[in-house]
């Protein structure tokens, strides 16, 4: 029999001076039965709470007792049950949207169609072992690819222990990747000449992306997020992330940084705005309806087409990332100083996956 689980947030109101949350509780009825009824929980009176995020705090430590309860009463509830019906939705609560779509996509293609009934408290080591090896074995994957579906089913059962519905050790955490899994591919850095190469194809707007790519490597995300009052002449403050429609802090507090711009980004920058009516507030990188710009489109209509042109190929945009961090290292800039402006909270993230021979 599938146990069933669903993850309740709650729902926060105020009525009569108190706050009260609204969930979800199987009530027993006379003839043995249950039914799913609405409860409201009393939290306090509005008095007691300083502000909204006092209030949010008690409705979510409340909730969580909830949660934990409704799955220690069920000792049955399946893998797939705990997944969808908890840890992806807290995936979409708590954390980027671009990382809850991803552990949701690798879960959909991965891992739910070899999980079948299996119980999230009699899951062991040699189930994650054996699902591994069939992923590698009918998917032609690298081994980066395996050690991200490792990664999220690790990070399953890490939730499923701070939500109390598995005990003991993380059964992932053993795990041996494939041995004959394929290598992943080498990544790229575009170097000084065929950015400057880059730039001289371009019209403005896919310049100034490029440029603010190259010269202070931000990300996508962060070029998206991009607004006018960000830009001081002198620097760049990176105050927000952009993925699809959504947006959000930059992904670590290391990069919710200033940027330090040169003065050739400035001069490309400045001639950008003035092109675009001297705009003060807004995205910097906007469609002709204000939206945020959609980069791959960018990407298809002007950049590549230049490219082409100069049988250079297209690496992403995170290739200019890489090519200013092993840029300036070759020009003899310290580990530290690459770190610093990248904005990476480790340094050897940095070495050893940004800096290439170039």
């Amino acid at each position: 029999m599938k146990a069933y689980f669903r993850y309740q947030k709650g729902y926060l109101y105020e009525e009569h001076g108190a706050w009260y949350v609204r969930y979800r509780q199987r009530v027993p009825q006379e003839d043995g039965s249950s039914e799913l009824k609405h409860i409201s929980k009393h939290l306090g009176r509005s008095n007691d709470f300083s502000n909204i995020f006092a209030v949010e705090r008690c409705r979510e430590s409340f909730m969580q007792s909830v949660n934990q309860d409704r799955l220690s009463t069920n000792s049955r509830i399946t893998l797939t049950a705990f997944v969808e019906g908890l840890y992806l939705p807290w995936t979409k609560e708590e954390r980027r949207a671009s990382t809850s779509t991803g552990h949701r996509q690798i879960w959909i293609n991965h891992l739910r169609d070899r999980v079948g009934e299996l119980r999230l408290r009699e899951f062991r080591t040699v189930d994650a072992s054996r699902m591994l090896r069939a992923v590698a074995k009918e998917k032609d994957l690298t081994k980066t690819t395996l050690q991200h579906i490792k990664s999220v089913l690790s990070t399953i059962f890490t939730c499923a222990k701070n939500e109390g519905a598995f005990d003991g050790a993380n059964p992932v955490d053993g795990v041996l990747m494939p041995w004959n899994a394929r290598e992943p591919g080498e990544t790229h850095a575009y170097n000084l000449g065929q950015v400057l190469q880059i730039l001289d194809l371009l019209p403005l707007l896919a310049k100034s992306l490029i440029a603010t790519a190259a010269f202070a490597g931000l990300p996508r995300g962060e070029l998206r997020g991009l607004e006018w009052t960000d830009y001081t002449g002198t620097e760049l403050k990176i105050n927000r992330s952009m993925w699809r429609s959504v947006v959000s802090l930059p992904k670590t507090r290391a990069s919710r940084d200033s940027v330090p711009i040169i003065p050739a980004l400035a001069e490309i920058l400045d001639a950008y705005r003035r092109s675009a009516g001297n705009p003060e507030f807004g995205s910097v990188f906007r469609s002709d309806d204000g939206l945020p710009i959609n980069l791959d489109n960018v990407v298809r209509r002007m950049i590549r087409p230049a490219l082409e042109a100069i049988d250079l190929p297209w690496h992403g945009w995170h290739a200019f990332r890489r090519g200013l961090a092993s840029n300036l290292y070759a020009m003899g800039a310290s580990d530290k100083v690459v770190q610093r402006i990248l904005r990476h909270s480790r340094p050897h993230v940095t070495k050893e996956r940004y800096i290439k021979g170039v």
